[in-house]
């Protein structure tokens, strides 16, 4: 797996997995707090919390938007409805922004999942191709793999340089098939970051990570990432905040 350093270190806003603030310094937007109903294609509604949002986000991009958006992604994987999939995912096939020449190029998205043992990463997907991703998507399909999104978080915006890439983080659970038992722990948990373009509501950036050894409950394991509003139960709503 390649690693892209400018991107890894502009995404990095927030440590997966870890038990720290965001360390945003522009004060919330809580206009929008609440929870809401938020349907994906040909699924039931989902509700979701919003705890914090961030007025400076570019538009397309607030706590419930990005909720949104990887909902509908995860419906779409969990219904393995590829095309649907190829309008959400967008894998980049020219030269990286903002230098377009052929010696500035760098694959600047991707999908990726690493599954880690005993310290090291035991087994993994990695892709930078569409068409890659998409034959991905329907073998996961295949194993009957399913994703639920627990929290989501923005982290920051003007990635590569461009105002409406927003890097995001999130804890959801992850199970199939095919999955080493031990990955996960009893809950399945997985996390992660990636990266969407608002404007063009697509996601262009998607590394999601599962450890063996992991005994958390979904809520423990969600509880760096957002704080836990009133009354909220894992797997009942899907928590947005900023």
């Amino acid at each position: 797996m390649r690693i892209l350093p400018v991107l890894v270190l502009a995404l990095v806003a927030l440590g997966c997995g870890g038990g720290q603030d965001a360390g945003n310094d522009q004060q919330p937007d809580r206009s929008a707090v609440g929870g809401a109903e938020v349907s994906g294609s040909g699924a039931s509604p989902t509700k979701v919390i919003v705890t914090s949002d961030d007025a400076s986000l570019p538009d397309g991009c607030h706590s419930r938007q990005i909720a949104g958006l990887v909902l509908e992604f995860i419906d779409a994987f969990n219904r393995g409805d590829v095309e649907h999939l190829s309008r959400l995912f967008f894998i980049s096939e020219g030269p990286s922004p903002p230098d377009f020449g052929a010696a500035g190029y760098y694959p600047w998205s991707w999908y990726s999942v690493s599954e880690v043992g005993e310290g090291r990463v035991e087994n993994g997907f990695v892709t930078y191709d569409k068409g890659e991703l998409l034959r991905y998507f329907a073998e996961r399909h295949a194993e009957g793999e399913h994703l639920s999104l627990l929290k989501v978080s923005s982290t920051q915006a003007g990635l590569l340089d461009e105002e409406n890439n927003v890097g995001i983080v999130y804890v959801l659970t992850r199970d199939a098939e095919d999955l080493d038992p031990k990955l996960g722990g009893p809950a399945r948990i997985a996390f992660g970051k990636g990266a969407i373009n608002c404007k063009s509501h697509q996601i262009f950036v998607w590394s999601m990570e599962m450890r063996a050894r992991e005994d958390r409950t979904p809520r423990e394991a969600a509880g760096w990432l957002c704080a836990d509003p009133p009354g909220w139960r894992p797997g009942k709503a899907v928590v947005a905040c900023a």
